[in-house]
């Protein structure tokens, strides 16, 4: 059986920078979408060398950013072929393309569905007019439940993003909008606390004094009502944030915490192929000169050593409320968890955090809140 790869292609792109966004995305790129994509066609083409080299499939594709659906329907189109072309596709591929509201519209959805795109990760994140012109969202709540029905009569499967914790938003609040989401009957949810980063204009609005959170108990208060009105909507919670109908988990993510082999393509984008992480490089003018010259961009390059990797596979495996498998660990590494890790998991057990079976390791429900404190014990550093 061939081995099968998750690949992630990123578009720098966007409508505006939200005021949370640290990823690397800008309304104002000094290259043009159509030289961006000539350059990241050319490192399909040389990935795609090595991917049949190796005897690798692509199992899901995965298109984030930024926002794909800014590029135009020609775009879109050409960006699809451009994959179909280069890489070695799996029989079932998923086909995952990102898109905000406001910038999907029914050529591009019929380019996409035409592409082979069977999957969309809608951004909708609030219910409220006021809170999305806050967050520098570019759409209202009415254009959103549009681009989520245009969505649902083109694809297989449709999610949504919704952001909790948010300035202003109350624990009434969180419920209402997770309620009126569930009324759409989304096949998948994402359900994220708002995150401060460092540099983004929502920090900087916070020093002033121009914003305010949630306090913390009550940012705990609405994942945890989320999580409820959730499971009690018929939405299995198979990962900290993510939230699926039968059959619509998120494959490509699963292969991200399953610590599984990743490709990424285009700016920034991150790897984990054959024992190293990867980093392209975030200088756009670098990443496209050389890939014009016929070189793969410059990228910093971390090998990993396999004490890391059994690391990684435990504080990402702990993500999934399924836990990390005896069985599968013994399989990957041939050693016992339970041996490797037996003062970690005493620990945590002895805190209630953490809930072991025979067959498998998971967060409790104590540990869910505390996710962090959990994985941060099977994190050394060592070699």
């Amino acid at each position: 059986m061939r081995m099968k790869i998750a690949v992630y292609i990123h578009i720098p792109y966007c409508k505006s920078k939200c005021i949370y966004c640290d990823f690397l995305s800008s309304p104002n790129l000094a290259v043009s979408p159509a030289e961006y994509l000539r350059a990241l066609e050319q490192e399909l083409a040389l990935r795609s060398h090595e991917l049949r080299e190796a005897g690798v499939m692509a199992d899901t594709v995965y298109i984030g950013g930024g926002t794909p659906t800014v590029l135009s329907a020609a775009e879109l189109s050409a960006l699809l072929s451009a994959c179909r072309t280069h890489l070695p596709l799996a029989s079932g591929t998923e086909w995952t393309v990102e898109v905000n509201p406001g910038t999907i519209d029914l050529p591009k959805a019929a380019v996409l569905r035409a592409g082979g795109v069977n999957r969309i990760s809608l951004g909708v994140q609030d219910t409220c007019d006021d809170r999305l012109a806050l967050l520098g969202r570019t759409h209202t709540f009415a254009q959103a439940r549009q681009a989520f029905s245009l969505c649902k009569k083109f694809f297989n499967a449709v999610s949504v993003d919704v952001m909790l914790g948010l300035p202003g938003q109350k624990v009434a609040d969180s419920a209402k909008t997770v309620r009126e989401l569930c009324a759409w009957q989304p096949d998948h949810l994402s359900l994220y606390g708002l995150k401060v980063e460092a540099g983004t204009r929502l920090d900087a609005l916070l020093e002033q004094g121009a914003a305010t959170l949630p306090a913390e108990e009550e940012a705990l208060a609405m994942m945890q009502q989320g999580r409820e009105i959730l499971v009690a909507h018929g939405f299995n919670h198979y990962e900290l944030a993510n939230f699926a109908k039968p059959g619509h988990q998120c494959r490509h993510n699963l292969s991200y915490w399953e610590n599984r082999p990743y490709l990424g393509l285009g700016l920034g984008a991150h790897s984990y192929w054959q024992s190293s992480r990867y980093c392209n490089t975030a200088d756009l003018p670098l990443y496209q000169n050389s890939l014009l010259a016929g070189m793969l961009p410059p990228a910093t390059i971390h090998v990993v050593q396999k004490r890391e990797e059994m690391e990684d596979t435990m504080m990402l495996g702990l993500r999934l409320t399924g836990g990390v498998s005896f069985k599968e660990f013994q399989r990957r590494f041939r050693l016992d968890l339970r041996t490797l890790f037996a003062a970690e998991i005493q620990g945590l057990r002895e805190k209630g955090l953490i809930e072991c079976d025979a067959e498998t390791i998971r967060l409790s429900k104590r540990g869910l809140p505390l996710a962090n404190l959990v994985f941060a014990e099977f994190i050394t550093g060592s070699p």
